[in-house]
């Protein structure tokens, strides 16, 4: 097995983040890469942050394999107005390097190039040996309008949430699997705890539990916590799911992540909401939770602040999803 060795290396230290581009989702999306990087994308999808990082900065801003819509984090080693500025910096740094492939990004279909001859131009001035089935590492050539940077791939969404859409029990106003799994990482981390005390088939608990964050959940409806006790078996995942009621349920934990329960056939009943949230605060004191309608003054007048609201629009839908915390938190 090889290493990588680089002769020479920038003087600051720069993470670029590539984020998937949708207009509905858009809020969303910059939300998570806040949450999970400290910086927000722009237009193009693009986030760059400067710098080291704090040892006991519990993100790991590094690690993104459990993002819903990052896509790719890399360490920038050159950045460059053109591909022979590009290739001119390449031949100075004189990087070593084997069992090393090249991969082109583009972040705007804007920009016309060919990936085979970037490849092979970047790889020419690469000292070493390739390997493009197996590698040991990747280095990315990422193309924007006005800029190029070469950099080192250091991790890529997984795209777990992908596979558990197919659960086996879905239920109609269920939050798509990669939603919730960017509200989890919206106020939790790995190694912490959650609870969803409106937890439906259990699509907010697959996903936390799916990255290490230990969820528990509860729904006042008993088939839907078997539902959810069989979805979780059917990944191969556990958690503990009750028969208990949202406005009751007890217990500690260190973020709430709820979809209140709200649609065409669920209208929003606002005694009902104003008591869940109540609860909410003796279990735990911050979290995310959506709802179908703007519910601000109510969160307000049940002594929350609001940290953010997210908006994801849908051609019959618009969900509200708030990140919150207890006043004296």
């Amino acid at each position: 097995m090889f290493a990588l060795i680089i002769i020479k290396l920038p003087n600051t230290s720069m993470y670029i983040y590539l984020t998937s581009k949708s207009e509905s989702e858009k809020s969303i999306i910059s939300a998570e890469c806040s949450a999970l990087t400290g910086v927000t994308p722009n237009s193009d999808g693009i986030a760059i942050r400067e710098g080291d990082f704090q040892n006991d900065d519990r993100r790991n801003p590094l690690d993104i394999t459990r993002s819903a819509y990052i896509k790719i984090c890399a360490r920038v080693l050159i950045q460059a107005s053109s591909f022979p500025e590009l290739y001119k910096q390449l031949e100075l740094m004189q990087i070593q390097a084997e069992q090393f492939r090249i991969s082109v990004e583009r972040t705007t279909k804007d920009v016309h190039i060919d990936s085979h001859e970037i490849m092979t131009e970047v790889g020419a001035r690469i000292i070493g040996n390739p390997n493009l089935s197996n590698p040991e590492l990747t280095f990315l050539v990422i193309i924007s309008k006005n800029k190029i940077w070469f950099g080192e791939l250091i991790s890529k969404s997984l795209n777990t949430w992908n596979k558990h859409s197919q659960k086996l029990h879905q239920y109609s106003s269920a939050l798509p699997t990669r939603l919730a799994r960017a509200m989890v990482n919206l106020v939790a981390n790995p190694g912490e705890t959650i609870i969803d005390p409106c937890c439906g088939v259990g699509t907010i608990l697959i996903e936390a539990n799916s990255i290490g964050i230990k969820a528990s959940g509860c729904d006042i409806n008993p088939l839907m916590v078997a539902d959810s006790i069989n979805n979780l078996k059917h990944f191969g995942l556990s958690a503990t799911v009750i028969h208990a009621d949202a406005r009751t349920v007890k217990g500690h934990f260190d973020a709430f992540v709820t979809d209140l329960p709200y649609g065409r056939n669920c209208p929003i009943d606002k005694d009902l909401y104003s008591d869940i949230l109540a609860n909410l605060k003796n279990l735990a004191p911050k979290g995310a939770l959506v709802t179908g309608k703007d519910i601000s003054d109510l969160i307000v007048a049940n002594g929350y602040v609001i940290k953010r609201v997210i908006t994801v629009k849908k051609p019959s839908l618009t969900r509200y999803i708030y990140m919150l915390y207890k006043k004296d938190f």
